[in-house]
């Protein structure tokens, strides 16, 4: 494969990678936000509650990342990979670029996983804190948990005005009102009782 070729396909790659990255934190984010206002408007006060729903879900996106994005990506990857079999004269088996569509695969459907799993962790620390009695549950930990999800709003929003050349501050004030949202609904179905 040409040099700038190569270059553009790794620069590709790169992309959807990131893309993968935070689209999949997002998702992470908001799902762990909506079981943490879920919980306060339940006054749940047992942090281990929130620990093991918290890390059932963390899991979940966890497999449905990886295998939603390994099919997904080896799928896309082997029908490109196919079509430039056609257009080869010589037998393309066992070679770099066959090679190449799993490794990239693979790498894809881990930053797919690992998201979600991260993001949910983190906003998750200060149920563990609680369980071992080092912050109080109502209402430190359900705060602290609310203020992560925040912060890593804000984070990825300003990271998508960085890749965007745009405005970091309306990205993450985007991200941010997604997460007001979420908070917003789950609070409403919580106080109605739904």
């Amino acid at each position: 494969m040409p040099e700038d070729l190569e270059e553009f396909s790794k620069i590709r790659f790169g992309k959807i990678a990131r893309r993968y990255f935070v689209l999949n934190g997002f998702d992470g984010i908001l799902t762990i936000l909506g079981i943490t206002v879920g919980a306060f408007v339940a006054r749940i006060s047992d942090p281990f509650i929130l620990i093991s729903s918290g890390a059932g879900t963390a899991i979940g996106l966890l497999v449905s990342g990886v295998t939603g994005a390994y099919v997904t990506e080896k799928a896309e990857r082997t029908g490109d990979l196919k079509d430039l079999k056609k257009s080869m004269v010589h037998d393309m088996e066992n070679s770099i670029h066959e090679k190449k569509v799993k490794k990239q695969s693979t790498f894809i459907a881990i930053v797919n996983g690992a998201s979600p799993l991260l993001c949910a962790l983190l906003i998750m620390v200060p149920y563990f804190l609680a369980y071992f009695n080092i912050i109080e549950m109502l209402n430190m930990a359900y705060i602290s948990s609310i203020a992560i999800s925040a912060v890593l709003l804000i984070t990825f929003g300003g990271f998508l005005g960085e890749i965007s050349r745009e405005s970091k501050i309306g990205y993450s004030i985007k991200m941010l009102l997604a997460g007001v949202i979420t908070a917003a609904l789950s609070l409403l179905l919580g106080v109605s009782g739904i």
